[in-house]
């Protein structure tokens, strides 16, 4: 390992909790190190980031550090919105510097992510996550569920999407090194609001991570006790398997700090309720590259667990004990059968009253006579359970043709929802032109 770099904060309280923070990059087997880190920011800004140069690309580093630079001097990050703004600020500045040299710097760009410590209008702590291309945000609650809350803007990962591949075939398969967004080139961020809670481990990471270790095997990094032996333990796992690409971690672990401000407190509290914008809690199968099955657990006492690509891509994944179907809706039929039991009623009085006009004219039809008599027990009868709401005798086959008493439909739990929709082609911007453009990270 050659140019190897990494960093750790002292535990800065913020917001009534104490964060853990460190992180660390390393060359691999490239003539540079095109991956970029900050997390000194964060004692001041409230802000992390990692940024991953175009890797077979003139200036990668130069685009990473510069796209950086600019977040850090931006203005603060508070919203969706301010985080969309700040990483487009980020692409200005590196496009700019672009075109003070073309021959030497044209076309350079960046993938990006970033976490930006805000409170929302309620008081509660959240990170405000945005990226461009394929360095991505995980998070694991003190229960072991891992989630994914990013999507990477690749064509092998809208494959996944569309249930072509499994997750961890992504790094290997065709189009995953080719950015469909990108800083430097036009590309647009996605935000969303990330919950912090106690006892929560967060962790960005660049594609030479992803392309080394599972996400069942970051789970188990981001269960140890410090962010900066998160770090090392994923430095180390990627170096035992040899790396083909830089490679950055930092991680960010959510301490009780003691305060009770804004998310303070129990580290074992649940997880947070559905996000919208987020992406799925998502699973790692066997990878063909480490030649080891996927671990379903860590610990015994909070096993790592992170969904099958073959399991709903809803927001959250919940803990096995949870009911997917939610509570049982009360029937309906309570109410609307005692009133087709009046309808019924009512039609066989009318029955009855023809019947009888038809006896009465032939005077002699006993059997007649007798049906009459039937009929008008059965209205007796009919009315009377309808006065105290009995359903009995009415066929519930009725009541669901007719859209009354049939309950929700609900998936089961190993359905597969359908996927999103693919990423939107980038823009690749020269002065005031736009063309559509697929960058190479890669050679």
């Amino acid at each position: 390992m050659t140019d190897a770099a990494s960093h750790a904060l002292p535990p800065v309280p913020l917001h009534g909790l104490l964060f853990d923070v460190a992180g660390a990059s390393a060359q691999g087997p490239r003539k540079e190190n095109q991956d970029a880190f900050d997390v000194d920011a964060f004692v001041t800004r409230g802000v992390v980031a990692v940024a991953d140069g175009m890797g077979g690309e003139r200036a990668g580093r130069l685009a990473a550090d510069t796209a950086l630079s600019a977040l850090m001097q931006g203005a603060e990050i508070r919203s969706l919105d301010s985080a969309r703004y700040a990483v487009r600020a980020a692409d200005e500045a590196v496009a700019r510097l672009a075109q003070q040299s073309p021959d030497e710097r044209g076309g350079m760009g960046c993938a990006l992510a970033l976490m930006a410590l805000s409170v929302d209008r309620g008081g509660d702590v959240g990170w405000i996550g945005a990226h461009v291309g394929d360095v991505r945000i995980l998070s694991r609650s003190p229960d072991g569920t891992v989630r994914l809350e990013t999507r990477d803007h690749t064509p092998a990962y809208a494959r996944w999407e569309a249930g072509e591949i499994a997750l961890d075939e992504i790094p290997d398969s065709p189009g995953s090194n080719k950015l469909q967004r990108a800083v430097g080139r036009g590309g647009e961020a996605e935000a969303t609001w990330i919950p912090v809670r106690a006892g929560w481990t967060y962790l960005l990471v660049s594609d030479g991570v992803t392309k080394a270790m599972r996400l069942d095997e970051l789970g188990h990094a981001m269960a140890l006790p410090s962010s900066e032996s998160i770090c090392q333990s994923i430095t180390r796992k990627v170096e035992e398997r040899g790396p083909d690409d830089n490679y950055t971690a930092v991680a960010v672990r959510v301490l009780d700090g003691g305060g009770g401000g804004g998310g303070g407190g129990d580290a074992t509290m649940p997880a947070p309720p559905p996000r919208q914008g987020g992406v799925a809690s998502v699973a790692s199968h066997q990878s063909s590259r480490s030649g080891s099955p996927a671990s379903a657990g860590g610990s015994a006492e909070s096993p790592d667990r992170v969904g099958s690509a073959n399991s709903p891509r809803n927001l959250f994944n919940p803990p096995a004990e949870t009911d997917l179907n939610g509570p049982r809706r009360p029937s309906r039929s309570g109410g609307i059968a005692p009133l087709l039991i009046a309808l019924l009623a009512l039609g066989l009085a009318g029955y009855a009253a023809w019947a009888a006009t038809q006896s009465s004219g032939g005077g002699n039809d006993a059997a007649l006579a007798a049906q009459v008599d039937s009929l008008r027990n059965e209205v007796r009868s009919l009315r009377a359970r309808a006065a105290v709401g009995d359903t009995m005798g009415v066929g519930t086959d009725s009541l669901a043709v007719a859209g009354a008493g049939a309950g929700a439909v609900t998936p089961a739990p190993g359905a597969v929802a359908p996927p999103a929709a693919p990423p939107a082609a980038a823009q690749t911007t020269t002065g005031r032109t736009t063309t559509p453009a697929t960058p190479t990270k890669q050679p």
